[in-house]
């Protein structure tokens, strides 16, 4: 917290540091009188999200007195008493209440000094020191597992991440060649999506060749890669099998099929859909169906579907060449449902305080939170002038606004809101009036 106090005395003035309370004292009277004090009270309530390469910190401007503010801020440094000249956060205006600040692009592993401050007129005034240390990280460490589905031309290539090194992986993928035996940055690069586990389909590989390969993975650490496994491309020609239209769509269910235009230079022995609703590129190790064998089209049901759910579904095609598939297309089920939100507020002031709470994510991710304010005549009024934010990582912590520019002595009303793929829920009413 820091204080500023003003007050007139007939001693010269004397200015005293004790903690975070400036007082200043000048003038000719020995009879002050509370309304000449101006206090500023000011500090950083806390520092959260610390992460290898950010950090939030909450601020609180509780008083300012009548100290014109013209900003308010949080500024931090490697060194301590960090000061504007340094990494800062800044918003203007004379506004009470919580301010926040995120930090990114930092250091990791590196101990960092942090302070509130204001700009006035004349001068910045600084607040409390806190500190926070962004965590130890290292480069990943993984293991390049298979290379799987290997045809004359193509081949998927498969790796796992064992441990992320404490850091968010950056890029993560393959390299391969046909003639360095430790694939390199030099050579060929695939990258790859996915979460630990993770692959990439390669094509236009040449048929009965000897290639290596090994995964990679990056972080803020540095990179580094898995073992080298080598394969040898077939000389087979693979059956041709498209992808057919997906009907009768529903919620839990939907009709899908492919076509085998030809079996290449071996008979089809298992033909199918493969279908999953993570992996964009579907194998025969994702869910399948099994739908007969040889040249020709087929039909599929695919049951026991999520509602409001998308699936990648591609035809497959089996023979003694490998497994050929068709083009991805993607299947949306019907239905969902839509989140459920409680809001609450108060006034103080001519200002509301909102707080808004996701109690159910309904069928999609959270896109949005928001809170708009109404007069009993329905009316939309104020304006939301500070937010604490809301994370995908915890959709269900409750976010705070403040709403400014209401009248006296008038009652009012907030409609909480959260959004996701199948639409914007409301809350109930929650009324209040300002003084």
């Amino acid at each position: 917290m820091r204080k500023i106090t003003k007050k007139l005395s007939l001693l010269p003035f004397v200015i005293l540091f004790y903690g975070a309370l400036l007082t200043i004292n000048f003038g000719c009277s020995s009879s002050e009188k509370d309304e000449d004090k101006s206090i500023i009270d000011f500090k950083i309530s806390e520092i959260i999200n610390v992460t290898e390469s950010s950090a939030v910190i909450n601020a609180n401007l509780n008083t300012s007195g009548k100290e014109n503010v013209l900003f308010r801020g949080i500024c931090i440094a490697m060194q301590t008493n960090p000061t504007i000249n340094d990494i800062k956060y800044e918003e203007p205006g004379n506004i009470l209440g919580q301010y926040v600040g995120k930090f990114e692009n930092l250091q990791h592993n590196s101990k960092y000094y942090a302070r509130p401050y204001i700009r006035t007129n004349s001068t910045t005034i600084y607040g409390n020191e806190l500190t926070f240390t962004t965590k130890t990280i290292s480069v990943p460490t993984l293991t390049t597992t298979s290379v799987s589905s290997i045809t004359q031309n193509s081949a998927i290539f498969n790796g796992k991440i064992e441990n992320d090194g404490s850091s968010k992986v950056l890029s993560k993928g393959f390299y391969y060649s046909k003639t360095n035996p430790k694939p390199e940055v030099k050579d060929q690069k695939v990258e790859s999506s996915g979460n630990s586990e993770f692959s990439s389909s390669i094509t236009d590989l040449e048929q009965n060749t000897t290639y290596y390969v090994r995964a990679f993975a990056s972080n803020l650490a540095g990179i580094s890669y898995g073992q080298v496994l080598s394969f040898t491309t077939t000389s087979f020609v693979l059956p041709t099998v498209t992808t057919s239209d997906a009907s009768s769509i529903n919620e839990t269910s939907a009709i899908v099929g492919g076509i085998v235009l030809n079996e290449g230079n071996t008979p089809v022995t298992q033909r199918g859909v493969c279908y999953d609703d993570f992996y964009p590129q579907p194998t025969i190790t994702s869910n399948h169906t099994k739908d007969g064998v040889g040249i020709g089209s087929y039909t599929t049901s695919l049951t026991n579907l999520q509602p409001f759910k998308t699936y990648y579904v591609r035809a497959y095609a089996i023979s003694a060449a490998g497994i050929a598939y068709g083009a991805t297309i993607w299947v949306k089920t019907t239905g969902g449902n839509k989140p459920t939100v409680i809001a609450s507020g108060r006034a103080s002031g001519l200002s509301a305080y909102a707080t808004v709470t996701v109690k159910t994510q309904g069928s999609d991710n959270i896109k949005d939170i928001s809170v708009r304010c109404f007069d009993m005549d329905g009316n939309s009024v104020g304006k939301i002038i500070s937010s604490s934010g809301w994370s995908n990582s915890n959709i269900f912590a409750p976010v705070n606004f403040e709403i400014s520019g209401l009248s006296s002595k008038t009652k009012y009303y907030i409609v909480g809101y959260a959004t996701n793929g199948v639409g914007t829920a409301t809350s109930e009413k929650s009324y209040f009036s300002t003084l």
